[in-house]
């Protein structure tokens, strides 16, 4: 069975999520699922990927 992973951007920054926005997107990715996995479960790199994105898109709408 699948499960969907559908972030929580405030809840995840709430917790200290920190998003690279400086860099490769490879070693933001890297930087995010190493510690989304330090918590515990961890989703699949395409949703990490896709966090990475959204939230440098939100960085440079509001740079």
């Amino acid at each position: 069975m699948s499960i969907e992973w559908v972030p929580d951007y405030g809840e995840l920054l709430k917790r200290g999520l920190s998003i690279p926005l400086e860099g490769s997107e490879d070693d933001a990715v890297e930087a995010v699922m190493q510690q989304l996995d330090a918590g515990g479960a961890v989703p699949a790199e395409a949703d990490v990927r896709q966090l990475v994105q959204d939230a440098r898109r939100g960085a440079e709408q509001h740079g």
